[in-house]
């Protein structure tokens, strides 16, 4: 599974660790909640497919409201859901796993 790597990568302060799973005060993070809580992300530069770049590095990334999208140079994706309670964020990946973001 390559999103993991990739997140983590751009992502430093994910942890592998479980989260709290079915807490019913959070919901989808909105995009700049997300961008908030991400440190580097003002460093991305949009390209001209819509997803931003890491100087250097060919891993495309799109933040939108509830969502993390990874663009690899072999041009598959993959998404996670980010979901906050307005203090704590989760990490969602497509099987239902879920991590601290």
């Amino acid at each position: 599974m390559r999103t993991l790597p990739a997140l983590a990568g751009f992502l430093s302060i994910m942890l592998p660790v479980m989260a709290f799973a079915g807490n019913p005060s959070m919901r989808a993070a909105s995009e700049s909640e997300i961008r908030n809580h991400l440190p580097g992300s003002t460093e991305l530069k949009e390209g001209k497919n819509g997803y931003e770049y890491r100087e250097g590095n060919k891993n495309g990334y799109k933040i939108d409201n509830g969502q993390v999208c990874v663009l690899f140079p072999d041009k598959s994706t993959d998404c996670v859901s980010v979901k906050t309670d307005g203090k704590n964020f989760q990490m969602i990946d497509k099987k239902g796993g879920r991590t601290k973001f």
